[in-house]
């Protein structure tokens, strides 16, 4: 038996092997049907219930026919799942494929049976013929030689656990591979003639465990795309495929095995069944659509160019299909009722994104969102200068037409590597919601190379110049083929010069930007506004109340931008860069008058890219950002008499009911409202000032003592806090059932003791 083991763990990880030998040598190696997939997922879910969800795994594709799911996460809530294990047999070999690099850490086999399963998984891997000897006992079991880059600690645990791991360095491991019965990857970097190896090595018989994470992997590597990933590179015959999505847990430690996976989860099936429901749709149910749906659309967008399974298929069935694949706001395309024909638009949007630029055609889609150039509208040809020192999406005030092929070049001296070029402000992808009220994907970046970069998007939009950080330098932008945008940069542009002409450019989209604060919006919403001056300046005050409070400074590194869409990737706006609203916004952030009154939702959402991490703990992700909020309604808004803001601030949940009810904790994390109503106390005993001093104090903290953990946090803002004002805070939290250490609360008992003198008073606040 193997057994796990490793000193890093805090508690002996000891995991029983998951099949017997006679298991293992019963069945011939060369099973690819359905159901000897499904006896190799039997033995390697062996024994295995529960598994670890290291960091945020991400999702596989699987669509192989000799590949299978093994375990799966949730997508949605859990509605929908997608895998997060996957196998499959290659040649004479075997490959077992990971949503996480974390899985080949020593820690995360101590989850569950996490241990268990990499045992099943390098057994099974290394095949009959290499784990196996048989003998007229019954069989004598070999000790397995186990290959990694690296990885000492996971050396150690195998070895621990009765494997022979081997470490090597990179040059080392690729002189000597061909002696392991099975490696072990993550998603180190890998040249072609190592990609070779590893395949051959696969193809003769060698087994390959392999960890990796799509979308931490794009983040490492921007303007990359996932054909690049090694991953994707090594297993793309194999059919398994690492995704840019993300996976929530089903279990509170991870993943949960569960005995049936639906079918769909796997690309092929999910496509047959979606064609079948083309045709009859009463003979597949929603949720069946809804799996297949999410499944296949994992598969397009990381299907290889060269893939001859699906592709051929999935063009077959788009010339055949004539229906329409156009999402609208009034008639969007439902997983539940248009499943084939957002399978087809996401085929679309991959094939575009493939196309060579000059081939690049208008999607039918673009005229309905972000919108068509009017005929007529002048293609110009502009230069831009821009200062590198600021970073992030430079506004050009030009736009690039739907499928118009727009010419870059670059003069100048400044370092020009990284810079590039995108299209269209609407980045947020929508490929994950049961609707689309737009194409899912409608923004195109590319790298600026050379003298003369040819880019185009089908769907067209706003065009900007992409800088990185840490850059200086003067450089100018020469771009062809655009039509100008309504664009007013304070300081620069005259309310005359707007109203006069640059507000009635015909590009369907228009920016108002400052130095610190830069909002996009349809053109129509800025057609009649007639002084973006006091409004910009009034975004500046925003701005800067946010920076006061967080004790930073008023002069920001790259401006905070504001894009209002048809729809966004999470709720009902969502912060980022770019912040983004839906488009009833828009009335919001162009009018004086309304955005004076304190727009809770615009304020809420810049308070979050102002949070910072050490002083927000579980359960006021959404709570410390509305201290912003209330800080700028505070400070320079007029909202109407005797309110705040916001119904929920002015008759906010009574603290009495809560505190009859226990003040349990886990209810206070629950109601950010109700939370939040503990640090209106504060602001009112002690105003603005004491959070400002207490921030300040926060961005002061060298590395080694800012808090490491939730209840260091808590312990430290309680402490911080409670010397900044000079009492004693630690009946207030208790009141309030916010757990701290008996040692914090120690270390500020020498201050006199605090609380409201009647907790209740909460219930009918008194306006500032």
């Amino acid at each position: 038996m193997y057994r796990f083991h490793s000193d890093r763990c805090r508690v002996s990880l000891m995991f029983v092997l998951a099949a017997s030998v006679a298991t293992f040598s019963s069945v011939a190696s060369d099973e690819s049907d359905s159901a000897g997939n499904g006896r190799d997922r039997d033995r390697l879910v062996t024994g295995v219930h529960e598994i670890a969800a290291p960091g945020t795994p991400g999702p596989l594709s699987v669509f192989g026919e000799k590949a299978f799911v093994v375990a799966t996460g949730g997508v949605d809530g859990g509605e929908i799942v997608a895998p997060v294990v996957a196998a499959a047999r290659f040649g004479k070999g075997r490959v077992v494929a990971f949503g996480h690099t974390g899985y080949l850490d020593p820690e995360a086999l101590g989850v569950g049976e996490t241990g268990r399963l990499m045992a099943n998984a390098i057994e099974w891997a290394a095949g009959e013929d290499r784990s196996i000897r048989d003998d007229d006992e019954g069989g004598v079991q070999k000790t397995l030689r186990v290959g990694l880059m690296g990885r000492g600690g996971m050396v150690d645990a195998l070895r621990a656990a009765g494997f022979d791991g081997q470490g090597r360095s990179k040059k080392e491991f690729f002189n000597s591979i061909s002696a392991f019965d099975v490696i072990c990857l993550g998603q180190e970097p890998l040249s072609e003639e190592e990609i070779r190896s590893v395949q051959s090595f696969v193809r003769d018989g060698g087994g390959l465990i392999m960890a990796g994470l799509g979308w931490g992997w794009l983040q490492l590597n921007p303007g990359k795309s996932l054909d690049a990933h090694p991953g994707n590179r090594l297993l793309a015959d194999v059919g398994i495929a690492w995704t840019s999505e993300t996976l929530s847990r089903t279990t509170d430690h991870g993943f949960a095995i569960s005995r049936e996976i639906p079918e769909s989860c796997h690309a092929i099936r999910a496509i047959d069944l979606l064609e079948r429901c083309s045709k009859d749709a009463d003979s597949v149910s929603i949720e069946e659509r809804r799996q297949a749906s999410a499944t296949a659309l994992l598969a397009i967008r990381t299907l290889p160019a060269t893939d001859t399974t699906l592709l051929p298929r999935l063009r077959r069935l788009s010339k055949a299909q004539s229906g329409d694949r156009i999402p609208t706001a009034s008639r969007p395309l439902s997983a539940d009722q248009d499943a084939l024909a957002r399978v087809l638009l996401a085929l679309d949007l991959v094939e575009l994104d493939r196309a060579d630029v000059t081939n690049v055609k208008a999607h039918p889609a673009a005229a309905e969102f972000p919108g068509a150039v009017p005929e007529g509208a002048e293609v110009v040809v502009r230069t831009v200068e821009l200062d590198l020192s600021i970073p992030g999406r430079r506004s050009l005030g030009l736009y690039a037409p739907p499928g118009g092929l727009i010419r870059v070049r670059l003069e100048g001296v400044a370092p020009r590597k990284g810079l590039a070029l995108r299209i269209g402000a609407h980045s947020d992808s929508l490929f994950h919601h049961v609707q689309w009220k737009r194409a899912p994907q409608i923004s195109r970046r590319f790298e600026i190379e050379g003298d003369d970069t040819p880019c185009a998007n089908a769907f067209g939009g706003l065009i900007y110049v992409e800088v990185p950080d840490g850059r200086s330098g003067i450089v100018r932008v020469e771009v062809a083929g655009a039509v100008e945008a309504p664009l007013f940069v304070l300081g620069k542009t005259s309310n005359d010069d707007w109203k006069s002409r640059i507000r009635n450019r015909l590009a369907p989209w228009a920016e108002l930007a400052t130095s610190k604060i830069i909002v996009t919006v349809p053109s129509a919403s800025v057609r009649s506004l007639d002084d973006p001056t006091a409004l910009m300046k009034f975004w500046d005050q925003i701005a800067d109340a946010h920076a006061e409070l967080a004790a930073m400074p008023k002069r920001r590194n790259r401006p905070e931008r504001f894009v209002a869409d048809v729809q966004i990737s999470a709720g009902y706006m969502h912060a980022g860069y770019p912040i983004m609203t839906h488009l009833d916004a828009a009335e919001f952030m162009t009018q004086l008058d309304t955005l004076k009154r304190g727009s809770w939702g615009l304020l809420h959402e810049l308070g979050h890219n102002h949070q910072a991490p050490e002083w927000t703990f579980d359960g006021t992700g959404e709570v410390t950002c509305n201290l912003f909020a209330l800080h700028a309604i505070d400070t320079i808004c007029t909202p109407p008499a005797g309110t705040r803001g916001h119904e929920a601030v002015d008759r906010p949940p009574g603290f009495a009911a809560f505190a009859k009810r226990g003040a349990k904790f886990e209810e206070w994390k629950r109601d950010p409202f109700l939370a939040l109503q503990m640090y209106v106390q504060l602001q009112r005993e002690f105003g603005w000032e004491s959070f400002k001093r207490v921030f300040a104090e926060y961005r002061a903290l060298p590395a080694e003592v800012r808090p490491k953990n939730d209840a260091e946090k808590r312990d430290q803002w309680m402490t911080r806090y409670s010397r900044t004002v000079g009492r004693n805070l630690g009946p207030f939290f208790e009141a309030w059932g916010v757990p701290t250490s008996e040692a914090a609360r120690a270390s500020i008992a020498d201050l006199p003791a605090w609380a409201p003198a009647d907790l209740t008073k909460v219930d009918t606040p008194t306006a500032p």
